[in-house]
């Protein structure tokens, strides 16, 4: 009977591990958050809201069963250490947005209800693969680009106090003050409608043709590659880390399966029965590689009389 009650837990967490590694539940899960969000977009319009309000509220109550369920089944697979669990960010992200909808004074605000809901659908950046990793490419290309937008905005202002200068007094409307050069300097920058502004310009002043093409190449495609440089280092950054990040997961995983199978009694009698089965393989072998030794030492045995037969 104590056997057969150490078994049970066991077999949980072991069925909890396989439902959280299967790939087919990570698909479900990514359908759920689509659909999610999807319901969520159709209570946006009106003549759908006033129509399946109540369809939605019931689909969206089934979703958030599911996402419960998904959390047990999370935490139950980190058993008997399920403290594990909350050690990673995301699983407490799941955490905090799956439980603040049964918390007292957020389920009944609507508009807070409304977030949590919304927050469900950023659960995609976990569950797919690429999307972390440019989230955490941008986490690591921002700290590492604040020189280059420092430099950015400092030739920007410098340029549009030139553009005051220059162009100032013929040209108020583009060039009428240090903010209206630097709108633009932002709209060449951008390169939006980069033709209409630098003929407006130039119907000023012909000056304003090299002033605004240095601008450009300055602005829009130096320094812009240098970012995209940056970003691709990052990306290259986060795909090691991510990488790294899930073989330590890999590897928690595995030494967490294997503590929990010694410590149970099914776990123990199946790593009994592997070596019991490898020592018996082992044997076979042997035997046979003596059978075979056996066998060569009979030849030859038989062949002796011949020869001397032969030489006689």
């Amino acid at each position: 009977m104590a056997v057969d009650a150490g078994r049970k837990p066991a077999a949980l967490v072991d069925l909890c591990r396989r439902i959280r590694d299967s790939k087919q539940f990570q698909y479900l899960s990514i359908s759920i958050i689509i659909l999610n969000g999807a319901a969520l977009g159709a209570l946006t319009f009106r003549p759908v809201a006033s129509e399946y309000r109540p369809a939605l509220e019931s689909l969206d109550h089934a979703f958030l069963a599911f996402f419960v369920f998904e959390l047990v089944v999370g935490i139950v697979s980190y058993a008997p250490r399920s403290w594990r669990f909350f050690t990673n960010a995301w699983n407490v992200f799941d955490f905090v947005i799956v439980v603040a909808a049964f918390v007292p004074g957020i389920r009944e605000n609507v508009t807070v209800l409304r977030l949590l809901r919304l927050a469900r659908i950023a659960r995609l950046l976990r569950n797919i693969p690429s999307l972390r990793i440019i989230l955490l490419a941008a986490k690591k290309a921002i700290p590492q680009s604040a020189g280059l937008f420092a430099l950015m905005g400092v030739i920007m202002y410098l340029w549009a106090m030139v553009g005051w200068m220059a162009f100032g007094g013929e040209n108020p409307g583009q060039f009428g003050s240090v903010g209206q050069s630097l709108l633009t300097l932002l709209q060449l920058v951008a390169l939006d409608s980069i033709g209409a502004v630098i003929r407006e310009a130039m119907s000023h002043s012909l000056w304003a043709l090299p002033y605004t093409l240095v601008f450009v190449v300055l602005g829009s495609f130096l320094l812009l590659n240098i970012l995209i440089g940056v970003v691709l280092a990052s990306m290259e950054e986060a795909q090691a880390q991510t990488a790294a990040e899930d073989e330590a997961d890999a590897k928690a995983a595995r030494e967490e399966a294997e503590s929990s199978s010694e410590r149970s009694p099914e776990g123990s009698e199946a790593a009994v029965s592997a070596d019991t089965r490898l020592l018996l393989a082992r044997i076979s072998e042997l035997q046979s590689t003596v059978d075979r030794l056996a066998a060569k030492v009979d030849e030859r045995e038989s062949e002796v009389p011949v020869q001397t037969a032969g030489s006689s």
